[in-house]
């Protein structure tokens, strides 16, 4: 018996098979259509998954702004600011302080911490932030069940420019969670986000 068709399956079969399967294989053996890109990919073009109407998608770019502000005062660049999509104001927001001794003092720690101490609801609530979050914010984010993240620069680009990261990126981390899935929106405004990471702050 051909170890190749078990079956039996006569030659002309097996090779029509075989055709099929190789199809989609454009010249030079790249996939003539190439899979979607996942949240931490170097694609530039803006991603919303999951519930963004119109008017919260303007407000979360409109937010991005302010987030930048918080990341350029920031000795490491990254900032965040929590959005009420009720009525899409920012409702607070804050940069990466980790160079005062916390390394956990990311951007996005930061403002869930005092959102936390606010009392905000942090479940009716969009965070907005410049970079992608790391694997330890995403968790974090995950964990205060926050009802959507929107970031502008990918993990992918922070490591092509030298930052040293985790490169697990977020949509994996809300992937392997069994709690409520957050909307996501991913490579928000950035051209006003990658311009931070064009080096890497010393010190």
């Amino acid at each position: 018996m051909n170890p190749l068709n078990p079956q039996g399956t006569s030659r002309r079969r097996f090779l029509h098979t075989t055709a099929l399967a190789v199809a989609p294989l454009a010249a030079g053996g790249v996939l003539a259509t190439a899979p979607p890109a996942r949240a931490g990919s170097p694609s530039r073009a803006a991603c919303w998954e999951g519930d963004w109407p119109p008017r919260l998608r303007a407000a979360v770019a409109d937010a991005m702004a302010e987030a930048v502000r918080y990341a350029r005062a920031a000795h490491w660049p990254f900032g965040a600011v929590l959005v009420d999509p009720a009525d899409g104001a920012v409702v607070m927001g804050v940069g990466n302080t980790s160079e005062g001794g916390d390394a956990t003092a990311h951007a996005e720690m930061n403002l869930l911490r005092r959102a936390a101490a606010a009392g905000v609801p942090l479940r009716s609530h969009i965070v907005v932030s410049t970079a992608e979050p790391c694997p330890m914010c995403a968790g974090a984010l995950v964990w205060s069940r926050v009802r959507g993240v929107a970031y502008g620069t990918s993990i992918a680009h922070l490591v092509a420019v030298g930052m040293s990261q985790i490169e697990v990126p977020f949509a994996d981390i809300v992937d392997a969670s069994t709690m409520p899935r957050p909307s996501l929106a991913h490579h928000i405004r950035t051209d006003l986000t990658d311009p931070l990471y064009r080096t890497v702050p010393q010190g």
